[in-house]
């Protein structure tokens, strides 16, 4: 089984309140190996932050976690990604592995979110 991570708070395109402290959660699989780290990038991958797990290592189970992120005071669209390593120092890869097809989508998945006024227009 591939090694994977997804976020599931935020949604993609949910507005957040600037200058907060917004938890994101999310879980990570590593199948036959266990995860060891998460970390979450919210500026499209320039840099990575170390996430917290919340379940202890369980075998072929995913591993939930989160993250609280300072949002930032500048108002518009920010990138949010999740990467997951395992045990034996496998990294999540950064880009599809096209050989795969559509089969296997273990690539971090940009969730692209907005920052500002949750009822006011978005950009």
């Amino acid at each position: 089984m591939q090694l994977k991570s997804e976020i599931a708070r935020p949604r993609v395109y949910e507005t957040v309140i600037p200058n907060r402290i917004y938890t994101v959660f999310g879980a990570a699989w590593a199948g036959e190996t266990d995860v060891t780290e998460i970390a979450v990038s919210t500026d499209g991958g320039r840099t990575w932050a170390e996430a917290e797990f919340l379940d202890p290592v369980r075998r072929h189970a995913w591993r939930r976690w989160k993250f609280d992120w300072r949002t930032p005071e500048e108002p518009g669209q920010y990138t949010l990604l999740a990467r997951a390593k395992d045990a034996s120092g496998l990294m999540q890869p950064d880009r599809h592995d096209k050989n795969h097809g559509t089969y296997v989508i273990n690539h971090p998945l940009p969730i692209e979110v907005f920052v500002g006024d949750p009822g006011g227009p978005q950009p």
